[in-house]
């Protein structure tokens, strides 16, 4: 049997306070529940304009429409507007998903800062980015987070190593075929890593011309039998300018009689398969800007 996670990240105000509830009708409708990864910080993606000098991110813009897809609003967050505080403006549709039968997790405090500057930050500023992120879980959700997803699919030893103490049933950092247990510094580490395996919507579209069709039969064809697949995508994007895409390829996950399942109600089976463990390395892939952790 084919069997699929969706992953929803939610990275900013605007995907918090119009995605959210777009992405919960619309999976209501197909009778599919998802796992949903909240950003509780300030929402600067404003400073995300410092990664013009990367290699593909203007591509990336020009492809996917990003002004179109996040808004001019948002697009100021941090630069010539305040950066908000994500869940005390959103707290409320971040309870929703909930109330509605999703796993709800972590996708961590400051997303920007955390993707632009990860290896630049110090044990201290990373140990403060868990903490106010699991913080913040406990203050929307009155309980403490049982999994975590990393912004942009990028962690290192630090993080990795922080995570663990905070004892979640699984985290997803990386990208990659299979579960496996992550190796630190010559340690298999105990929490369970749950790589995204399939591309998403924004690294496929206008790549090599592709459309919005084109890029959805692409991935359904890439859905493996009997196989971890966990399709990642974002409230901003599937829930917003992108919403009759994502509507087609639930539609299509129907059709195709593909299992859609929740990370939390699938990690009791990972887990028994004996998971293996190895280290996590670094790779570009198609479509995306800059590097990616891969396992």
């Amino acid at each position: 049997m084919k069997t699929l996670s969706l992953r929803v990240d939610v990275d900013t105000l605007e995907g918090s306070l119009k995605g959210i509830p777009a992405l919960l009708r619309m999976l209501d409708r197909h009778g599919m529940q998802a796992s949903f990864y909240f950003c509780f910080g300030p929402d600067n993606s404003g400073k995300a304009i410092r990664r013009i000098f990367r290699k593909g991110f203007l591509d990336k813009m020009r492809r996917t429409g990003a002004t179109r897809l996040y808004g001019f609003r948002t697009m100021m967050y941090g630069v010539l507007l305040p950066a908000p505080i994500i869940w005390k403006q959103a707290a409320a549709q971040m309870r929703q998903a909930r109330e509605a039968g999703h796993e709800v997790a972590i996708h961590g405090w400051d997303h920007v800062q955390y993707h632009d500057l990860l290896d630049r930050k110090s044990r201290e500023w990373l140990s403060d980015w868990y903490r106010q992120a699991h913080e913040a879980f406990v203050e929307v959700f009155g309980e403490p987070a049982k999994g975590a997803v990393s912004p942009a699919w990028r962690c290192n030893d630090t993080t990795l190593e922080l995570q663990e103490a905070y004892g979640m049933d699984y985290a997803g950092d990386c990208r990659g075929f299979e579960p496996f247990y992550p190796v630190v510094k010559g340690r298999a580490l105990s929490t369970l890593q749950v790589p995204t395996t399939l591309p998403t919507l924004d690294e496929l579209l206008g790549l090599e011309g592709l459309t919005p069709h084109q890029v959805n039969e692409q991935v359904w064809d890439l859905v493996r039998e009997d196989a971890l697949n966990v399709y990642a995508l974002h409230t901003e994007v599937e829930g917003g300018a992108l919403a009759e895409t994502f509507d087609a390829f639930l539609g299509g996950l129907k059709d195709r009689e593909v299992r859609v399942r929740t990370h939390a109600d699938w990690v009791p089976e990972w887990k028994s398969g004996n998971p293996p463990a190895r280290a996590i390395t670094r790779r570009e892939i198609p479509g995306r800007a800059g590097w990616v952790s891969f396992g």
